[in-house]
């Protein structure tokens, strides 16, 4: 009797401890699996003016999920460094970061953060972070921005002792500081938090030497501010110049791995205003929308205006800044834009910038707020 208890009992706990293991095993298994082999680790984020892009380490697809509770975003390739996950559309939440139904790892001490512009006197705050390996995206609406963060950076060409184009006894440096913070107003008109790179005929950074005589990643200079500005968005202003005859109309300049939207938002406005675009430099694009590779050639996949290379973060694969400054976190860019509203040193474009400079500001303006959804 005693041995038949005994064998019972053995009985017994040997199927309590099948059952565990029945709902343990799986679990534990699926877990070191998962982690181990299957969960997709974090390569890098990259977040441009304000789409979020996701890079993963090999063995993955780029598609990643949002989930907050029930509200999922999904995000997927883009082909272009502004077409990315648009931080915008997000609601207030914290954000767990799938791709291919498994969470992301993230190493444990990552973060960094940001904001979106200024809509309706609100910004979104979003931080990527770690948790307990896992990424993790947190977002909460605020009212206003920290004393140095800026919505947008508004750069006057040339400058100091570089007069840029010239017509007579009048200066691109002058057209454009006078252009730039006409646009300033308007955008802070518009609620905008706006930056300018210079309000006084200086060169950015140096003062009283020519902008080709020295390097223009200089703390403070132009492409240094887009950074310290925490600038979401920039735009250069220039008056163009020709050693072609009767070279008329407006020229807008984006990245070249940014899509033209852009572009197409502010040509719109300028279509409207009756001003024409430029149409003579094919290679670079038509009606006045270009681009224009480093050495004239698509192979380098870089920007010839470093304007534009530079200021975009690690996407638009700056070189010298980025040795100039490994201070700066370049995980974050400005998506930039550059406008040569016309051929200063044509006359009758000069007549047509003296008569109508305003509007042509307001018109790069205002498409810029149709861009931007504002």
């Amino acid at each position: 009797m005693y041995r038949l208890l005994n064998i019972l009992y053995a009985c017994a706990l040997a199927t309590i401890l099948f059952v565990v293991l029945l709902w343990q095993g799986p679990m534990v298994n699926r877990r070191a699996e998962t982690i181990i082999w299957l969960e997709p680790e974090l390569d890098d984020i990259y977040i441009h003016g304000e789409n979020a892009h996701f890079t993963l380490l090999p063995g993955f697809g780029e598609d990643v999920l949002l989930v907050d509770g029930d509200t999922r975003f999904y995000c997927r390739p883009a082909d272009f460094i502004n077409q990315g996950f648009y931080l915008p559309k997000l609601s207030n939440g914290l954000y767990r970061v799938y791709a291919e139904d498994l969470c992301v790892l993230a190493p444990g001490d990552f973060e960094f953060s940001g904001y979106t512009i200024t809509r309706g006197g609100e910004n979104l705050f979003y931080r990527f972070y770690s948790e307990m390996g896992r990424l993790i995206l947190s977002v909460a609406s605020v009212n206003s921005l920290p004393e140095e963060v800026f919505d947008i950076i508004i750069d006057a060409g040339h400058g100091g002792s570089n007069n840029g184009a010239t017509r007579r006894n009048h200066f691109e440096k002058d057209e454009n500081l006078r252009s730039s913070l006409y646009m300033a107003q308007l955008f802070r008109q518009a609620g905008l938090k706006a930056a300018l790179t210079r309000d006084d005929d200086i060169i950015p950074g140096q003062i009283g030497v020519a902008e080709a005589d020295i390097d223009p990643y200089v703390r403070d200079g132009r492409v240094y501010q887009a950074y310290s500005t925490h600038a979401k968005y920039y735009i250069s202003n220039h008056l163009n110049a020709s050693t072609r005859a009767a070279l008329r109309g407006w020229q807008l300049y984006r990245s070249v791995q940014a899509n033209d939207g852009w572009q197409q938002a502010v040509s719109a406005v300028f279509d409207s205003f009756g001003h024409q675009p430029n149409n003579d430099f094919t290679s670079f694009g038509t009606n006045g929308i270009y681009r224009r590779y480093s050495q004239d050639d698509p192979a380098s996949q870089s920007d010839y205006y470093y304007i534009l290379r530079e200021t975009g973060g690690i996407k638009t694969k700056p070189r010298n800044f980025a040795t100039a400054h490994p201070e700066i976190d370049l995980r974050i860019g400005a998506e930039s834009l550059l406008v040569e509203y016309l051929f200063l040193d044509n006359p009758p474009d000069f007549e047509y910038w003296e008569e109508n400079w305003q509007g042509l500001v307001e018109a790069v303006v205002a498409g810029s707020l149709r861009y931007w959804g504002i």
